[in-house]
């Protein structure tokens, strides 16, 4: 692979030895934290001589971090110099999801035929997991958003990798950052996140029972449920020209907004 340094030892095992991350990397990564959590807010703008300062570095790696952002869609260049942290709009939300509702219900049609014990397993032990996290009063706010953002990442990546699938998995991932900002936003409405893991709970059954056609009606149910969330998570930081817009408008298809109750 590019940018690795490949050495075997005298039994032929091969090793792989990674270079450290360059300064541009590192700091692609830190903003891409800060925008994806929004510790930089939607709308606020990134100097590239002040963030060079910050972070003590030259204007070079900052740029070039500016450039891979805006590529990702967290950014956008503004006339004036530098880059703003782009706003999530109704048009973005219904664009993003329904491509998600395509590729996950192509997902979720392999995955049934080919997903083992293992990974059905391992989706239940998340499942388990998130509902402890759901009815403990120890962890702060944030916490608790980190880590159900974690699971409900883990358990639609366990899907992903059943569908066994490299194409549609690659197709998947080059929507994940704008995906990742859009699930955290989603989780600021937590009055919804019971119905989203127990929706989680219902479509592991109907992959254990491999269920196909069930599976794919309460995903694309969960997709569209998960973008209701993302606007009332942006409606909670006051994203300009959201509180307007009805849930309605969020509909694929002419299908509105479905609870699905908890399984029993």
């Amino acid at each position: 692979m590019y940018g690795e340094v490949t050495l075997r030892n005298r039994q032929g095992k091969t090793y792989f030895l990674k270079p450290p991350n360059s300064i541009s990397d590192q700091i692609y990564e830190r903003l891409k934290q800060q925008i994806l959590h929004a510790e930089i807010e939607p709308g606020e703008r990134l100097m590239q001589n002040q963030v060079a300062e910050t972070l003590k570095a030259s204007r070079t790696p900052v740029r070039e971090a500016f450039r891979r952002l805006e590529q990702d869609g967290l950014v956008e260049r503004v006339p004036q110099g530098g880059v703003r942290v782009t706003r999530p709009d109704t048009e973005t939300i219904q664009e993003v999801f329904g491509i998600r509702k395509v590729l996950e219900a192509y997902a979720i049609e392999l995955a049934c035929d080919r997903i083992t014990s293992q990974e059905i397993a391992t989706l239940k032990r998340f499942s388990s997991q998130a509902q402890e996290l759901l009815s403990s009063r120890e962890l702060g706010l944030e916490a608790k958003i980190n880590r159900l953002f974690e699971l409900n990442s883990q358990f639609h990546e366990t899907i992903y990798r059943a569908s066994g699938n490299s194409y549609l998995m690659g197709m998947i991932n080059s929507l994940r950052n704008i995906v990742s900002r859009l699930r955290l936003l989603g989780l600021r409405a937590d009055n919804t996140w019971s119905q989203a893991w127990d929706e989680h709970a219902q479509l592991v059954g109907f992959l254990e029972r491999k269920d196909r056609a069930s599976a794919i009606r309460l995903i694309q149910t969960h997709l569209l449920n998960g973008a209701s969330n993302v606007l009332a998570g942006l409606r909670m930081i006051g994203s300009p020209g959201i509180n307007c817009v009805p849930d309605s408008n969020l509909s694929f298809k002419g299908q509105d907004r479905v609870d699905v109750h908890p399984p029993g």
